[in-house]
């Protein structure tokens, strides 16, 4: 099977790891609609692969998991590493139409003196991947700054002063944000 959104195509190894048998199931499934596993991302080549893909249509909420098999393979994946493929969740989230993205981490037999980022991505133990419950981030960074700056000028209590320059400055570093999200 294929799902693509420009410039993404998604496709489902057909491997099954015995592995990966053990996160399958402590899943929490309660908050989702689907759930693919074992998937490639492409954009002309490989360029990730994530072993779950859980989301709610409704909510517009999609979470993407790496999981560890061991500590040691933990070990081995550099922060870099995880910050690009959390980089590639929110650019997947984006083009598929998903409005909230996660991205995490799980670890089998994760002790608890071991690091609970890497990069900027969430790590969890296994055993606590059941009761997990995603804590989204935002796929419409544009939105959130027109928003922030409604905010802030808008507010009745403590109001900003306007000045051209200010103005100029918020539009620039908004064109930017959308400039960046359409190259």
């Amino acid at each position: 099977m294929k799902l693509r959104a420009e410039p993404y195509t998604l496709e489902l190894r057909h491997d099954i790891k015995d592995s990966e048998q053990g996160l399958r199931g402590k899943l929490n499934l309660e908050w989702c609609d689907g759930v693919l596993f074992n998937v490639t991302v492409k954009e002309n080549i490989d360029i990730a692969e994530y072993d779950v893909i859980q989301w709610n249509e409704q909510d517009k909420s999609i979470l993407f998991i790496e999981y560890k098999n061991s500590v040691q393979a933990y070990k081995n994946l550099k922060a870099h590493e995880a910050q690009q493929n959390k980089d590639y969740a929110l650019n997947i989230a984006r083009a598929f139409g998903f409005q909230k993205y996660d991205f995490i981490i799980v670890v089998k037999n994760l002790e608890k003196s071991f690091e609970k980022k890497k990069g900027k991505s969430d790590v969890i133990s296994l055993d606590k991947i059941t009761d997990y419950s995603p804590e989204f981030e935002s796929t419409l960074d544009e939105l959130d700054y027109v928003d922030k700056l409604l905010k802030k000028y808008d507010r009745s209590e403590n109001p900003v002063e306007f000045s051209r320059e200010i103005v100029i400055n918020e539009l620039k570093k908004l064109r930017d944000k959308i400039e960046q999200v359409n190259k």
